[in-house]
């Protein structure tokens, strides 16, 4: 009884061990609950924040099986209680998961014996939302056992849990954000998060794919004509020459499109007659197929979009409609591309494959030509490195022949994917990088902290440190200063990379630490340097 009890002791307000009554406090502070209790009236009180946390009350209660009675209340924010509750009503399936609750698991250690013992012999009271001190006594009071308590079993210890590396992990669903100054930069940090959240999907004709919505990638210094190749590309300059060429080429040859087709020879919309929507092929049927003038159905050589929007650009320079139209909807969506059925009675031979990229857009701001490319689907370990450095000269050349420099370019790959067989190749990758952060300046500017007596003050700079943006103060002697004054920051916007925020709220907590223990506080240095 001396180790008891064995998990979170130091969490744990531990009262009379012989007592049957446990209290768990949920999201609820214990200390504001247990602090009004008769300490004599339960065992010990803790919270319940997760639904893992579950496994260490079983853990707790079965190595001192004199707890009979668990009272349940305070603020069940994560639904932690709900799983309790539904735990000892209803208890586990074949896959140890709650019944009733497939995101709460019992730890496969506690053997189903110990875990029907528990249930049986463990009445919780649910007092879910409650916090009047007044109210939980009374049903406290109703539950204590007398002096003749025994145990309701043996005692019982079971092996630590293994920790076992996660197969899928959790993550924001789409939006995947990634800045970097070159093209080999972020790629790498584009295969650590496919590989590590990427979901796994079954493609036709390809097999397993890892995948993630809406990768968004910013290549900020990369020059396409001297470009930073350190080795892990399975290409090198003298590839990249010819990778430009076909991707420039405006004649698609046998191939069913190209890009350079698509952005210096677009191919007329042509009604083909077999359409996949039955109101389109009923108006295919009238005498003037979707209103289109037969005799406008082709352009000869094709519509050269760049020659457009430098047309565009001559006359407006921050025209926002500088977009070239890779996707054709009477081709790629008609047709279908690849997936579509080839040939067949009554049908005709279907294109064999349809533009990944759909979108370009080229946006003068700040004195720079910026270039937006939106893929609909985009293969990250084999073609967007290419495509990036390609879409890169596209920017530099475009620029130079308007007289600016090229800005940034965004990449937006709304399906991004590894297939199975990089899988390997990646992981090689990630791990020969596994320790770079590739951090970088945060845009929105630097943070200087300084204190003055018990004032923390906070300057939120311009990126070069030369314009004072906002000023945050705070006495430091206040409770969670740090905190509050980090609350502010984030809601005036100051940051938009997470590792600056890490690093600010760390230095914050020094200075308030400093603060409150009267030491000279000063930036960026180490704490054993401050004492």
């Amino acid at each position: 009884m001396k180790q008891w009890p064995l998990y979170y002791k130091d969490f744990l307000t531990v009262s009379n061990p012989k007592c049957n009554v446990g209290v768990c406090t949920l999201w609820t502070p214990k200390d504001k609950l247990t602090n009004q209790l008769d300490k004599k009236s339960f065992s010990l009180a803790g919270q319940l924040y997760s639904k893992r946390g579950i496994n260490f009350i079983l853990r707790n209660v079965l190595a001192n099986p004199y707890i009979n009675r668990i009272v349940l209340c305070g603020a069940d924010r994560s639904e932690s209680g709900e799983a309790l509750i539904k735990f000892v009503k209803k208890g586990i399936d074949k896959k140890y998961r709650v019944i009733g609750d497939k995101k709460c698991e019992i730890q496969r250690e506690l053997n189903k014996e110990a875990i029907e013992d528990f249930r049986k012999n463990v009445e919780v009271i649910d007092m879910r939302g409650e916090v009047d001190t007044k109210k939980i006594s009374k049903v406290i009071r109703g539950k204590v056992a007398g002096r003749n308590l025994k145990p309701w079993a043996k005692p019982r210890k079971f092996k630590e849990t293994e920790f076992h590396a996660a197969d899928k992990f959790p993550s924001e669903k789409t939006a995947f954000n990634i800045r970097a100054g070159f093209v080999w930069e972020a790629w790498i940090q584009i295969l650590r998060l496919i590989m590590k959240f990427g979901s796994k999907k079954g493609m036709i004709k390809i097999g397993e794919v890892k995948e993630l919505v809406n990768v968004i990638t910013v290549i900020e210094k990369e020059d396409p004509y001297d470009p930073e190749l350190p080795g892990i590309f399975n290409f090198g300059k003298r590839d990249l020459k010819l990778y430009y060429k076909d991707f420039f080429d405006s004649s698609k040859g046998t191939e069913s499109y190209n890009y350079g087709e698509r952005m210096f020879a677009y191919p007329a919309g042509v009604p083909v007659g077999d359409f996949n929507s039955s109101k389109n092929q009923r108006t295919a049927n009238t005498s003037t197929p979707l209103g289109i003038d037969s005799k406008l159905t082709k352009v000869v050589g094709g519509l050269d979009q760049l020659e457009e929007i430098y047309e565009k650009y001559k006359r407006y320079h921050e025209d926002r409609g500088l977009v070239v139209a890779i996707w054709n909807p009477w081709i790629d969506n008609v047709k279908e591309g690849w997936m579509a059925e080839e040939g067949g009675k009554g049908k005709a031979e279907r294109a064999g494959n349809v533009p990944c990229m759909a979108l370009l857009q080229f946006t003068y701001r700040s004195k720079k030509m910026h270039l937006t490319a939106y893929f609909r689907s985009n293969d990250m370990f084999d073609a967007w490195p290419r495509n990036a450095f390609a879409l890169r000269k596209l920017q530099y050349d475009f620029a130079k022949r308007v007289g600016k420099s090229a800005g940034y370019l965004t990449t937006i790959s709304n399906c991004g994917q590894i297939y199975e067989n990089n899988y390997e190749k990646a992981i090689e990758i990630i791990e020969k990088f596994k320790d770079r952060t590739f951090c970088m300046g945060d845009p929105r500017g630097t943070v200087i902290i300084e204190v003055k007596g018990n004032e923390i003050i906070v300057r939120h700079m311009s990126p070069d440190g030369n314009t004072q943006l906002g000023e945050y103060k705070i006495n430091g002697r206040a409770e969670k200063a740090s905190l509050k004054l980090m609350d502010e920051l984030i809601i005036n916007d100051v940051f938009s990379k997470d590792y600056h925020i890490a690093d600010i709220a760390t230095e914050l907590s020094k200075a308030e630490w400093c603060v409150k223990n009267g030491v000279n506080f000063i930036q960026d240095r180490d704490c054993s340097e401050l004492i």
